[in-house]
């Protein structure tokens, strides 16, 4: 009689088109966890490169070169007289375990949509959340002279919805996009 049931239950779900999801223990487990990711995604993992005007009115290139598993920040834009270069080393964290002990270049990253979000690496375990995330990458496509192009999102999520650099994959394309060197306003970036 049950057997009876459960094929007639599928049955009605699949002529329905609704979706049976079936959870075993290992997916349970990792669904409870929420792990932090591994490495970062594919798409990201380049050189990127942003133009704009620093404090002292010049034109200057920022570079930021993402691999699977680190990142390093030259940022020579708006807040600095000269490029300050900062790197980050990607950790997984596992709130199932016992939070480690990170250093000041350690940092987590979740997948939240399309974006990455990524945090620095914290002492508790109430501070390794998505409230604490500092900076969201998202790739997207652009049309820039009538051909398409990546565009990296790189969101500063302390400061939304201000701070928001757009980074191209050639110093030629981040130049041409951002011709006057506008900071943070919406008078450049890719058109829609």
């Amino acid at each position: 009689m049950k057997l009876l049931k459960i094929v007639s239950a599928v049955m009605v779900a699949t002529t329905t088109g609704a979706a049976v999801v079936v959870a075993t223990p290992g997916v349970t487990a990792d669904a409870k966890s929420k792990k932090s990711l591994k490495t970062l995604p594919k798409s990201l993992r380049r050189t990127w490169y942003h133009y704009e005007k620093n404090d002292k009115g010049k034109f200057r290139y920022s570079k930021l070169t993402i691999s699977s598993k680190k990142i390093k920040d030259t940022w020579n834009g708006w807040g600095n007289t000269k490029a300050s270069t900062y790197k980050y080393v990607l950790h997984q964290y596992d709130p199932a375990k016992k939070l480690q002990t990170g250093k000041d270049s350690w940092i987590f990253a979740n997948k939240v949509g399309k974006s990455t979000e990524v945090g620095y690496w914290r002492d508790s375990k109430s501070a390794m959340t998505h409230r604490f995330m500092q900076t969201s990458y998202k790739v997207v496509t652009a049309n820039v002279n009538g051909k398409k192009v990546k565009v990296l999102h790189a969101k500063n999520l302390r400061s939304l919805p201000v701070d928001t650099p757009y980074y191209y994959t050639s110093k030629h394309l981040a130049k041409i996009t951002n011709p006057k060197g506008y900071n943070y306003e919406t008078l450049y970036g890719p058109k829609k």
